[in-house]
């Protein structure tokens, strides 16, 4: 009797192995991942292509594998309702552009894993404990703004060398903006140049220091990585260009709006960095053991048309080093 059992048994779970996995029988579907996308800024729209793209081609088919819930949102106010709603959805995992957005998302959720694409100074925001192992759910492409700053005013001085006092915007208790400043006053004192602090607060919004920068008073600006200066671009375009006063701008997307030279990532590149992190972690990697990463191309940009109505004349062996020279 008990070995009948046992063969009945047996041919049961048979039976059941034959029904589950019969010939003509489609496998389940993969997964379909939800990633929230908050970008601040619309330089940084060619990060979310680079970014779509790179997942495409690693499989992820938007609509089948893959669904893409994007924020475009200028207002730092309005972001920790952006971070709550992505969260309370169950996102798989949320990616980030600017220092604000990373920040938010941070104090939104410790578990949703988070990837951004672009950020100042991510120790320093406290999003991460080192470049190495973040310690966090966070890790991502960093933007370099601190050091970038101090090359920004170096290309500034190769513009036009007869720069000696240079304008530079910041709110002081902005971290990138104020890391920028740090790094591009280490480099006014070894450049022979003096950096004049517009300090931009809630008394004095960054529009009205725009304003206020006057070729009297200085000889040219450098815009620093403060997500304020950001949002008041083309004031500071505006004024710079009604001084005639040359100035440098954080990327490429920035001199095509009007500044003269801007140095910065590649977004495009960076997004497509940041959509081999996203793999990795949703194939199973935490953030934590994922390095953060610098951009793989930086491009130097010029506004040829910018430099005409401030009455510029370029040096030919600094037009010969830019990466994209803007002629209309």
């Amino acid at each position: 009797m008990k070995g009948y059992i046992a063969i009945s048994i047996v041919a049961l779970l048979a039976l059941g192995a034959y029904i589950v996995f019969r010939p003509g029988t489609s496998p389940p579907p993969p997964p379909i991942y939800t990633i929230g996308i908050v970008v601040r800024g619309a330089s940084y729209t060619p990060g979310v292509e680079g970014f779509k793209q790179k997942m495409k081609e690693l499989g992820y088919e938007e609509g089948k594998s893959v669904r893409y819930d994007i924020t475009f949102e200028d207002e730092r106010e309005a972001l920790p309702g952006v971070m709550r709603r992505l969260v309370a959805s169950g996102v798989d995992l949320i990616h980030t552009y600017s220092t604000p957005a990373t920040v938010v998302a941070y104090d939104a959720t410790k578990t949703i894993p988070i990837v951004f694409g672009s950020m100042g100074d991510p120790v320093a925001s406290k999003t991460i404990q080192s470049l190495q192992s973040s310690g966090t759910n966070v890790t991502g492409v960093s933007s370099l703004s601190s050091p970038l700053a101090a090359k920004r005013l170096e290309f500034l001085i190769e513009a036009a060398p007869r720069i000696k006092k240079v304008a530079i915007p910041f709110t002081p208790d902005d971290i990138p903006g104020r890391s920028s400043y740090e790094a591009a006053s280490d480099a006014a004192a070894k450049l022979g140049v003096e950096l004049v602090v517009y300090p931009i607060s809630k008394q004095r919004p960054a529009d009205q220091t725009a304003a206020a920068i006057r070729a009297k008073d200085v000889d040219g600006i450098v815009i620093s990585s403060d997500s304020a200066v950001w949002a008041a671009l083309d004031a500071y375009v505006a004024q710079a260009i009604a001084e005639k006063l040359p100035f440098a701008v954080f990327d490429k997307d920035m001199v095509v709006h009007g500044g003269l030279l801007g140095y910065g990532p590649d977004y495009f590149v960076s997004g497509q960095q940041s959509a081999v992190l996203a793999d990795k972690i949703l194939k199973g990697q935490r953030p934590t053991d994922l390095p953060i990463e610098v951009p793989q191309r930086l491009i130097l940009a010029v506004n040829l048309k910018t430099a005409r109505v401030i009455g510029l004349q370029l040096p030919d062996e600094f037009l010969r080093r830019a990466d994209i020279v803007i002629a209309e």
